[in-house]
């Protein structure tokens, strides 16, 4: 192990990395929970059909403000910590990934400050999430792989199975238009499919 691995302020910046990771999961998952029990409040059981980004349309969502805010600030988070696994330099592996954490974080962002309203620029910056989540799932598969790599057994196997979601939601992607076709109605689970793909519920690292 590199000497400077075991030093106070190397075990301090995991912890903050740990923890900001597991802040930006909560935050993005309050702010989805909280827009879909104000739907709920006005539509009933229809709420848990809708797409997720509906949830931060200004004019239709009656709490898309906190919708919105929850992905910026898990956004955030996400960059935070992946400037700071960035900063570790645990290999030049660890160092890909946190890059590719980077372009996740900051379209989660964008996600945020351009919800569906803005509707070409929501489309960009929702792509631009789904293929850095696909990059990001895949180097962390990579990681858990490759005998000289680190990846704990419980984030190998979250990012496989996110990972399996991302490409079959790229497969059903309208690539000509950048958005998803409409769903079915027999489709009672589509925002689940929706969040998963389309906004940073995030499992980003599965923590």
């Amino acid at each position: 192990m590199n000497p400077r691995h075991q030093e106070p302020s190397y075990y301090d910046l995991h912890r903050l990395i740990t923890w900001l990771i597991v802040g930006a999961a909560f935050l993005s998952a309050a702010g989805v929970s909280i827009a879909i029990y104000a739907e709920y409040q006005t539509i009933g059981i229809q709420a848990l059909s809708m797409r997720a980004d509906f949830l931060g349309d200004y004019i239709n969502s009656p709490l898309a403000y906190v919708f919105n805010l929850g992905l910026l600030a898990a956004g955030i988070c996400m960059l935070i910590s992946m400037a700071g696994l960035y900063l570790l330099k645990l290999d030049t592996f660890s160092q890909y990934i946190a890059l590719t954490g980077v372009w996740v974080g900051t379209s989660v962002i964008l996600m945020g400050i351009f919800p569906i309203n803005f509707l070409s620029m929501h489309r960009l910056v929702s792509t631009s999430y789904l293929l850095s989540t696909l990059s990001l799932h895949f180097l962390v598969i990579i990681a858990g792989i490759v005998p000289k790599l680190i990846c704990p057994r419980p984030l190998f196997y979250l990012s496989l199975i996110s990972f399996i979601s991302a490409v079959s939601l790229s497969l059903q992607l309208d690539w000509t238009l950048l958005d998803f076709p409409p769903a079915s109605p027999k489709h009672t689970f589509a925002v689940f499919q929706s969040i998963c793909g389309c906004k940073p519920i995030s499992t980003l690292f599965g923590v």
